[in-house]
């Protein structure tokens, strides 16, 4: 199991209880020698920019704290942990979500009873720090990987303690705001993109290989545990 397939960590027998971590294994499925951006040559200027700037444009923190910045960091570890790459290869989540939130970037809908995302993001934080003293006596940070992954179920369940869930909904919260924007941030890096084999941008090429699970001649095959590629 690769450590970015999280299912309940703590259930799951790989899990070390002592450090909050899986043993790195190899994917489930790899793709050898695959690097999207080597395609980019066939993509129009702006998308080839805006792609481009999701790697080496990698904005300034605006609008966090530091300390609400170290809690978004941390959060972000424990949903999609990074430890298997090195520091440079990370992709990274808290600084396109803080460049939303300083731009108020939005969606164009949200709950009637949910405030605007970058209000949702500060309440979040503190919430969860009320969790993590109410539960330790300790800030989110401060915590180990397990009692960290502890505190973000008892969000995630939709019934945390604290004064700032009586006014932010916890369930609507960790659903609509934390996942969709961490997993869509990491999804939308090219890094990621390598990691599944995605293709990259359509335009102006297309693609052509259609039916049969056929690649694209660009295109690298699946390799599985035990496989090679010959």
């Amino acid at each position: 199991m690769s450590e970015r397939q999280t299912g309940d960590p703590i259930a799951d027998p790989t899990y070390d209880l002592k450090t909050g971590r899986r043993p790195i294994e190899r994917p489930i499925v790899d793709y050898p020698g695959y690097h999207v951006l080597d395609q980019q040559e066939n993509w129009d200027e702006a998308t080839r920019r805006v792609v481009l700037d999701r790697v080496y444009q990698v904005p300034p923190i605006r609008f966090f704290d530091q300390h609400e910045l170290e809690t978004l960091q941390a959060l972000a570890d424990r949903i999609l942990p990074q430890t298997d790459r090195s520091e440079s290869e990370r992709i990274p989540i808290a600084p396109w979500i803080d460049h939303r939130c300083y731009h108020h970037i939005i969606d164009g809908w949200r709950f009637d009873n949910m405030p605007p995302d970058h209000d949702a993001w500060r309440l979040g934080l503190h919430g969860i720090d009320e969790v993590s003293s109410r539960r330790y006596d300790r800030q989110f940070v401060a915590l180990g990987p397990v009692e960290q992954d502890k505190v973000v179920r008892t969000i995630a369940d939709g019934q945390p303690p604290g004064d700032t869930w009586q006014r932010l909904p916890a369930r609507r919260f960790w659903v609509y705001i934390v996942l969709r924007q961490i997993v869509s941030v990491y999804y939308a890096h090219p890094t990621a993109w390598d990691e599944i084999g995605f293709g990259g941008p359509a335009y102006p090429r297309g693609y052509f290989a259609l039916s049969h699970g056929y690649p694209e001649p660009w295109e690298v095959r699946e390799v599985r545990p035990n496989e090679t590629t010959d």
